[in-house]
């Protein structure tokens, strides 16, 4: 969905055909004057021409406020996280996709309601009713952020929640707080996380070292690399397979994938106490059926030692989307959900918003922000990101 009343023909001719020129050798996030909106609830979503409007950042007012959150704090928050003006434009890029993303750039449907009258009154009563019973604080603001657990859990150093606060930031609640009225506010909050999360970057790479060495201490009957190979050798058969099959077809062996990964490691189908949603010899014979393939255990365990050699982890741009979603402790770090989310970003349609990839739709539009400034804008991100994980 274009919004041609908010771009001229030029600049919808500029967006849609990817005909960006590079105006330096780094992103600036002063080029940036288009924004990508949407009302599409993330569930009603399909491709990004049929999804997002393509928005002049001055016509549009929640856009315009948490663009000028991100470039009126740029020097502050500079000095105060220790970064480059490089590596907060990157960042930056992604804060922009992670409000497309998760509010459409505050035009998803519900998003104002949900935040104020009636509405916004019911959400905070029973979310406090729900954080008695152990629940998380309220998702909040234009990047949906769980404010009040990042300020009060252990995720974030005492030195990034003084950062927060020293902007203006305020929680009184599970769910009170001032980012929803104040989108400045909220994006500089999303760039301290953000900032929090590409730093967690070496522990990431490390569980994957781990579980390499791990996985490769129980190879039994052939060599390491044999078995590696064997293993990419599977992995690029699934993906030949995936590339050749139709959109629903796609889906559906995308996510099969996934949850076999997220299974009960050697689960059998018949074991008491494993649902057959997380019973790996159950998701198997499901994704065998999907690919035509007679896939083992065995095989699985080839993948997961394929998955985890050097080379394989996510960039770091989609470690900031997948720690974003799934967070960069506890079970966001467990191997089964990495390898997961690593499958998603293989067997991936970039084009495709549907909520299942989360981790490449914001990948996606980051690099979408990027491309505004800068011709390779992704690898650009990646490149000066690296150097904060």
């Amino acid at each position: 969905m274009i919004n041609k009343n908010s771009l001229s023909v030029n600049d919808v001719n500029k967006y849609t055909n990817s005909q960006i020129q590079s105006k330096g050798e780094n992103i600036n996030l002063g080029d940036i004057d288009t924004i990508y909106t949407t009302e599409k609830l993330e569930e009603k979503r399909t491709s990004f021409d049929e999804t997002y409007d393509l928005t002049s950042v001055d016509s549009d007012e929640n856009g315009a406020k948490f663009l000028n959150g991100l470039t009126e704090n740029k020097d502050s928050l500079c000095n105060e996280l220790g970064i480059t003006e490089e590596q907060y434009d990157a960042l930056a890029c992604i804060a922009l996709a992670l409000s497309s993303q998760e509010t459409g750039m505050g035009h998803e449907q519900g998003y104002k309601s949900e935040n104020t009258g009636i509405g916004g009154f019911a959400r905070m009563f029973m979310k406090e009713i729900h954080s008695l019973f152990g629940g998380g604080s309220a998702s909040s603001g234009m990047t949906q952020m769980k404010i009040y657990d990042f300020l009060k859990g252990d995720s974030l150093t005492d030195k990034e929640k003084e950062i927060i606060k020293s902007h203006g930031i305020s929680v009184k609640g599970v769910a009170t707080d001032n980012l929803y009225s104040n989108p400045d506010k909220a994006a500089v909050a999303t760039v301290v996380v953000l900032n929090s999360i590409a730093s967690n970057y070496d522990d990431y790479i490390s569980t994957l070292k781990n579980a390499h060495a791990e996985l490769g201490a129980n190879i039994s009957g052939e060599n390491d690399t044999e078995y590696l190979n064997q293993g990419n050798k599977i992995l690029s058969d699934i993906n030949d397979i995936y590339n050749n099959a139709d959109e629903t077809k796609q889906k559906a062996i995308r996510k099969t994938f996934k949850q076999v990964l997220l299974s009960t490691n050697d689960s059998k189908i018949g074991d008491k106490g494993v649902d057959n949603e997380y019973n790996e010899e159950y998701q198997l014979s499901k994704l065998n059926e999907l690919l035509c393939t007679e896939y083992t255990i065995d095989d699985l365990n080839k993948i997961r030692y394929a998955l985890t050699d050097e080379g394989q982890e996510m960039s770091i741009t989609e470690y900031c989307a997948y720690g974003w979603n799934k967070g960069t402790t506890g079970t966001g770090m467990q191997l089964d959900r990495i390898l997961a989310e690593k499958i998603g970003t293989i067997l991936a349609t970039p084009e495709d918003f549907d909520y299942d990839q989360f981790t490449v739709n914001v990948t996606t539009l980051a690099e979408k922000y990027a491309n505004q400034s800068i011709s390779n804008g992704l690898e650009a991100m990646n490149e000066v990101l690296d150097d904060l994980g």
